[in-house]
């Protein structure tokens, strides 16, 4: 229930701060954050199941190549 548990759960918080800091910062033109966009997404790929609130409404699991 302490802060620090929390923070440790959400492993790509660090990228949606920086996301909406960014957004902030460029008056939530997304083309402008394109780059922390992709950084916010790959770590959701890679880490989703480990911030399952930051990465909400985002891929958290590579596509298959199947055709």
């Amino acid at each position: 229930m302490s802060n620090s548990n929390r923070k440790q759960s959400e492993f790509c918080q660090n990228f949606a701060c920086e996301l909406q800091t960014c957004l902030d910062k460029h008056l939530y033109n997304p083309d402008k954050c394109e780059k922390v966009l992709d950084k916010l997404k790959q770590c959701c790929l890679e880490h989703g199941a480990q911030s399952p609130v930051v990465c909400s409404g985002f891929p958290t699991s590579k596509p298959s190549a199947s055709k």
